[in-house]
């Protein structure tokens, strides 16, 4: 029987446009499907709008858009990904993003190859990259998104 490489991870695999972030499944507080998502004014370009869930106003971001890439229409199709307050935010601080397919569940064993710093984009808030089965999974930084929501 093979021993693991390493203490396991259980990671959420969230298909965007164009890439895949890996992020710890203990960040995510709900996976629901996309519903009215209201404007909000004067947000930046990466502010989506803001949905109602569980009683509370949470904001929705592009990902894609945060990183620089041109600002695209919400999908019609695809999954909205709750996630739990950044660390030093209020209990009801939720934020969310879209998803272009359904998360997936992963587990790391820490024998995954960590990417070359070449073929990560060049963003603050990308903190690593690791390929699972050959494809680039991005770590968001949650410390440099704090920053960028909080500043």
């Amino acid at each position: 029987m093979k021993k693991p490489a390493g203490p396991r991870l259980h990671s959420l695999e969230v298909p965007l446009d164009g890439m895949t972030l890996l992020v710890p499944s203990a960040a995510v507080a709900e996976v629901i499907n996309p519903q009215y998502m209201a404007p909000v004014p004067f947000g930046q370009p990466w502010m989506n709008g803001a949905i109602g869930w569980r009683t509370l106003a949470v904001p929705v971001i592009s990902f894609e858009t945060l990183l620089g890439t041109p600002v695209k229409a919400a999908p019609a199709s695809g999954k909205l990904v709750i996630f739990y307050p950044l660390g030093g935010r209020k209990d009801w601080e939720f934020f969310a993003m879209f998803a272009t397919g359904e998360p997936r569940p992963q587990v790391l064993d820490g024998s995954q190859p960590v990417a070359e710093g070449s073929e990560l984009p060049g963003s603050p808030y990308i903190a690593a990259g690791l390929k699972v089965d050959g494809r680039l999974m991005l770590i968001p930084d949650l410390e440099a998104l704090k920053k960028a929501f909080y500043p």
